[in-house]
């Protein structure tokens, strides 16, 4: 299933110069700004996701996580811009954003890294109508499992889990049995600075 979602675009983080210098760089950024709104911030609002900083989104799940998404631009003006996710346990206290198991929607899709182009009017709008869609169909239900706390606690003790996390995972498992979750969340969600509307 994986193989067969159809990507729109190249998929290429960068362009040839060529391509590049006839790129209208501001009507390209009004491109990006329209339909990241008008397709992206809607669709995700009603999947009751709120917005945070600049291109990011969160929701907190029924088992203290912090489901996260964000948009990364490439950074040298080739107009292309990625899709990452993870989940993040707000259980545990934490000082700055744990980036727990997670990956960019194009390598979880087809196993290699995938760019989305914005590079005019056209193809941002393409490209931000087949980001919802691989939300739809590949996301929203990688995010839901994780709602059931077997599923997390089985991804936990994963040996693969534990190489991509990158953080002691034991300690998440045993913040998992932490009488008071609830204050320690609502005190990430305020030292993190993450929308109040967050709170359980």
């Amino acid at each position: 299933m994986k193989n067969s979602f159809k990507f729109v675009g190249s998929g290429n983080v960068f362009r040839p110069e060529q391509e590049m210098a006839l790129i209208d760089k501001e009507a390209a950024d009004r491109a990006f700004k329209k339909y990241k709104k008008e397709i992206l911030d809607e669709f995700l609002i009603k999947q009751g996701f709120l917005k945070w900083k600049t291109g990011a989104y969160v929701r907190l799940n029924q088992i203290g996580l912090l489901e996260y998404m964000d948009l990364q631009k490439e950074r040298y003006g080739s107009k292309t811009f990625c899709v990452n996710f993870a989940i993040m346990p707000l259980y545990c206290p934490m000082d700055y954003i744990v980036m727990g198991l997670g990956h960019r929607l194009g390598g979880f899709i087809s196993g290699k890294d995938f760019w989305w182009d914005f590079a005019n009017d056209s193809c941002a709008k393409e490209s931000f109508q087949n980001i919802v869609e691989a939300i739809t169909i590949y996301l929203l239900p990688w995010f839901e499992q994780f709602h059931v706390e077997e599923n997390y606690r089985k991804r936990l003790a994963d040996d693969e889990s534990k190489k991509f996390i990158g953080y002691p995972n034991q300690d998440w498992r045993e913040a998992l049995d932490h009488p008071d979750k609830a204050s320690v969340i609502q005190e990430n969600i305020d030292r993190l600075k993450l929308p109040k509307k967050l709170g359980l």
